[in-house]
């Protein structure tokens, strides 16, 4: 996106990044239009120049794969439950939510796949 920015640093593309509207405050500065682009990090850099986010750790994996399953799983689980407690279980019903509850799992486990241990463990 074009904005009124000056570079703090060549090597990386970092950006000071007049946001607001003030465009002869921002040229008085030494400021000049150009392209840029905001961080994962909340610094603006020149476009092309903005970092890789770091790769999520293991912890962070789980605490948003929890998050997830609270959501998107143990609701199905209660529901097996309580299907199961009936006098008369629906048995096709439980296996479609079971079912249902292993693609969940499944889906989960893609979205937040725990980084890659070296020694393979």
């Amino acid at each position: 996106m074009i904005k009124y920015a000056k570079i703090v640093d060549e090597n990386t593309g970092l950006c000071e990044v007049g946001i607001g509207t003030n465009v002869d405050f921002y040229r008085s500065i030494g400021m000049t239009e150009m392209d840029v682009e905001q961080g994962w990090d909340n610094n603006w850099y020149l476009a092309g120049f903005m970092p890789v986010p770091p790769a999520p750790t293991i912890d962070e994996q789980k605490a948003k794969r929890a998050a997830a399953y609270l959501v998107e799983v143990d609701p199905i689980t209660a529901h097996i439950q309580r299907l199961r407690d009936d006098e008369e279980p629906d048995e096709q019903r439980i296996a479609e939510l079971i079912e249902e509850r292993n693609q969940n799992v499944q889906k989960i486990k893609e979205l937040y796949p725990y980084p890659e241990v070296e020694g393979g463990e």
